[in-house]
């Protein structure tokens, strides 16, 4: 596999990050359940809520990393596709990033707030705020129930818009970001 990308498809490294992102966006999703399903006070509620913190922040540096490359590394050529759905698609992919980037740094911020450090794979990542109730309180929210349901909501967008061009479209847009198979060609000339 090359790591350059063509004008066709991402290249390997592109795709391995949002592969990556995926794969640690379900993990979140997964210790958090089970940390909710964990009786509360237990060493195992514990455990998979430094877990939880753990792929937080590595998600946070994946996502940077991933951002340098997408600025290093152009995208392949746009699909042929209404202004409105190239606008929408921006949004997305911007939207998608930020809060990739934001959603860890608020879970520090909702710890950090309560004057406890956070858990990095063992390491223990100090807390730069120290007791700031308010803080706290607004990071319940933007690290809490409506942002996961914001988040299911945006990936739900861009699974859903990436399934409609595969199938329905037939552009090759799924395929652009997949190991496997080449996608059929048809892109814009702008």
């Amino acid at each position: 596999m090359s790591d350059t990308q063509s004008p066709a498809r991402y290249g390997f490294v592109a795709q391995s990050f949002h592969w990556l992102v995926v794969a640690m966006l379900i993990a979140l999703l997964v210790t958090n359940s089970l940390r909710e399903g964990a009786p509360k006070g237990t060493e195992l509620r514990t455990d998979w809520l430094h877990l939880h913190m753990s792929i937080g922040i590595l998600l946070f540096f994946v996502v940077l990393a991933r951002i340098v490359w997408a600025r290093l590394v152009p995208p392949p050529e746009a699909v042929q596709a209404p202004g409105w759905s190239m606008a929408a698609a921006r949004v997305t992919h911007v939207l998608l990033n930020l809060s990739t980037l934001l959603i860890p740094v608020f879970g520090y911020l909702r710890v950090a707030s309560k004057d406890r450090a956070a858990d990095f794979f063992g390491m223990a990542v100090p807390s730069v705020t120290g007791g700031m109730h308010w803080l706290h309180e607004l990071m319940e929210v933007l690290h809490g129930a409506p942002m996961e349901l914001y988040l299911y909501i945006l990936v739900g967008l861009h699974v859903a818009a990436a399934l409609w061009h595969q199938y329905v479209l037939g552009d090759g847009v799924l395929s652009r970001m997949l190991p496997w198979g080449a996608p059929k060609r048809r892109y814009s000339t702008t």
